[in-house]
């Protein structure tokens, strides 16, 4: 689906918590196979709180990883994609971020 065009949601389902794909504005889960037309998964005000902050202190946690592994490194195609990583973890976590 992905190669005709769909694109990966960044909410997981919220039936199972499986992965979703966007397709001609219906959010497909890949994993039960359940559809909806909203993009946003509905959350408890309360509880979204609670679920992003492990989410950001793991990021936290991997980009320091990252870093390290990124000192040690002398390889420079390595390098460039231990940065890339470390790029798209930043972006993720400014995401999560956002109200």
């Amino acid at each position: 689906m992905l190669l005709k065009g769909a694109t990966l949601v960044s909410d997981p389902c919220p039936y199972c918590r499986g992965v979703r794909i966007m397709n001609e504005g219906n959010a497909f889960c890949v994993n039960c196979g359940r559809e909806s037309r909203e993009e946003k998964v509905p959350q408890d005000s309360g509880k979204q709180g609670e679920e992003e902050q492990p989410a950001l202190g793991k990021l936290d946690q991997k980009v320091e990883e990252l870093t390290e592994e990124l000192r040690k490194e002398k390889d420079y195609s390595k390098q460039q994609i231990i940065l890339k990583s470390i790029s798209e973890i930043l972006e993720v976590k400014a995401k999560l971020k956002k109200p």
